[in-house]
This record gives C-alpha cells, sequence and structure tokens, in this order.
C-alpha cells in the first residue's frame, strides 16, 4: 500500500479488533488510530480521530454498522467506510451502499482483498468482495 493510510476499526469482539490490527499495521504505511466496540463509540472516534477510513462491522450492540456509517459519512464525507461483515445477503450490501460505504469486505476474505477494498475507498471508488460483487 503506498502512502500513508490511517485506521479506524469498529467491532464489538475484541479478538476480530485485535487480528485486524495486526494484519492492517503489518502492511506498509498503515497506522491504526482507534477501536470502537459499538457503533456510538465509531462515530465519535471518526469525528475525533479524521482517519481515512473506518473498517466497521455491521453487527454491533448499542448502534450497528450501518447506522454508524450513514452518521460518519452525513459528518464528514471524506472519511470513508468499508464494511468487513459475515453478512454476504444482497439486502446487507444494499443497506451498506445506500448507507455510504466505500467498500463491502466478507470476513472470510483473502488478505489481499480487504488490502484492495481500503485502497480503492483511499481513491474515492467503491469496492465489493468478489464473493459478493
Amino acid at each position: 500500500m503506498t502512502g500513508r493510510v490511517r485506521l479506524l476499526l469498529a467491532d464489538d469482539h475484541a479478538l476480530m479488533r485485535a487480528g485486524l490490527r495486526a494484519l492492517v499495521e503489518s502492511w506498509e504505511g498503515v497506522e491504526v488510530v482507534a477501536e470502537a466496540d459499538d457503533g456510538r463509540e465509531a462515530v465519535a472516534l471518526a469525528l475525533r480521530h479524521r482517519p481515512d477510513v473506518v473498517l466497521v462491522d455491521i453487527a454491533m450492540k448499542g448502534m450497528d454498522g450501518l447506522r454508524a456509517t450513514e452518521e460518519i459519512r452525513r459528518a464528514d464525507p471524506a472519511i470513508r467506510v468499508v464494511i468487513v461483515s459475515m453478512h454476504g445477503g444482497r439486502d446487507f450490501i444494499d443497506r451498506a451502499l445506500k448507507a455510504g460505504a466505500s467498500g463491502y469486505v466478507l470476513k472470510d476474505a483473502a488478505e489481499a482483498v480487504l488490502e484492495a477494498a481500503i485502497r480503492a475507498a483511499c481513491r474515492g471508488e467503491v469496492y465489493l468482495s468478489p464473493a459478493v460483487a
């Protein structure tokens, strides 16, 4: 990955966040600036840290990832959001894109797919996991 990319991770499972952090920080120029365990915290941290990309799960306690995506994008359209979810149904994908997500990656995707989604989001493009595209 070229250039510096600042990420916020939002998932209600601590092990998932730890795994994502270890993965993305192994890539050149990627820094995790904050972590959230629910949607409300994701919105607050996104507005405080202004990351380039937020990686967010859909199913979280309190505010879900779709609502968090809407709020983040409404408050700061420059912040890109990539959904990282186990839900591959068309309804979830449609709702994520309508909420303003720049990408949708299934949790069982290859590492390269997540990296491609983050890169595309940084370029202002929309990226869907090949398995859901």
